[in-house]
């Protein structure tokens, strides 16, 4: 194994993740690929996450302590940035790799240079690490219509332009199932660190309209479904946050049909920090709020929403 020239660069931020990082640690040095790297970036964490990573001995394991930055894009992209191997993948810090991950991605990323990222199925777990779903990727429907019949190895190529229209359906794509192209990356640019959620889609809009992607229908990591998490947090931001990234998205295309997709998806999330209005009270904020979802894609249920506004509410903080 030569340690100066790995073949793919795992880049793992970390904060407050002691229970679950050893073994989310363990299971990126347990791939058949031997030839890689982990950059372990622990974001200020205050338990002792960075003393368990610092714990464990192996070459390929480099462990960087930085101040918090409040979410996972920045210590992504210091790791994205300390990369020497021409791919990149992504693990969070309570996820599994399973061992043939690295080996199948960057083979077929090897073979098909117009490919700017792979990707493949994952199973979700509990904090115990119980499975509950099997497969993730089997309930979006849009997906299944890109996948057409499959290449070397069980791969999907997808082409660019069908897999720019099918990120305007669904976000498809976990963040700790990716291998990355470094150089799209540097065409494309990383995470967006303004972005607490949806930079992760916003990112793969952007690697979308640059280059293919490669799917393969295994499964290639555990995520692990834990309260607590961003993605589980309450809240309107969000919805925020993905009519960010969505408005950027519409400024790319000129056809109407996924221009008028986007509009459909911001409305939906204008309807749900409506909703939010209305839950904690503020009845003219949500009466706006529904109004500017109706004026982005017309539809009866948000003047419904506008309508409901001023309805008395049953729960309120």
């Amino acid at each position: 194994m030569n340690l100066q020239q790995p073949r793919v660069s795992v880049v793992m931020p970390v904060y407050n993740a002691q229970r679950h990082l050893a073994a989310a640690i363990r299971s990126v040095l347990a791939s058949d690929l031997a030839e890689l790297e982990l950059i372990v970036l622990d974001d200020g964490s205050r338990d002792d996450s960075l003393a368990v990573a610092r714990g464990i001995a192996d070459p390929r394991l480099q462990v960087v302590a930085l101040p918090a930055s409040g979410g996972p894009s920045r210590p992504r992209n210091l790791g994205i940035a300390q990369a020497r191997a021409p791919y990149v993948a992504l693990l969070d810090a309570d996820d599994l790799m399973k061992p043939d991950k690295l080996s199948l991605a960057v083979a077929a990323l090897d073979a098909h240079p117009g490919a700017g990222i792979a990707f493949s199925d994952y199973e979700r777990i509990d904090s115990d690490g119980r499975l509950f779903e099997e497969s993730t990727l089997s309930g979006y429907p849009k997906f299944a219509q890109l996948t057409g019949p499959a290449i070397a190895g069980g791969w999907h190529l997808i082409r660019q332009e069908d897999f720019a229209r099918g990120l305007l359906h669904e976000n498809f794509i976990g963040t700790s199932g990716v291998v990355l192209r470094k150089s799209v990356l540097d065409r494309v640019g990383a995470f967006d660190e303004a972005l607490t959620y949806s930079e992760d889609r916003d990112l793969w809009f952007r690697i979308a309209h640059a280059s293919d992607a490669l799917y393969l229908p295994r499964i290639g990591h555990a995520y692990r479904v834990a309260p607590g998490s961003l993605s589980f947090r309450p809240g309107d931001q969000q919805a925020r946050s993905r009519i960010v990234v969505l408005e950027r998205e519409k400024r790319r295309w000129q056809a109407s049909a996924p221009r008028r997709e986007i509009d459909r998806r911001i409305a939906e999330n204008l309807a749900a920090i409506g909703y939010e209005h209305r839950r904690c009270g503020r009845r003219l904020a949500a009466f706006a709020t529904f109004l500017r979802a109706m004026s982005a894609s017309p539809q009866l249920r948000w003047l419904r929403g506008a309508a409901g506004s001023f309805a008395p509410s049953l729960h309120r903080r």
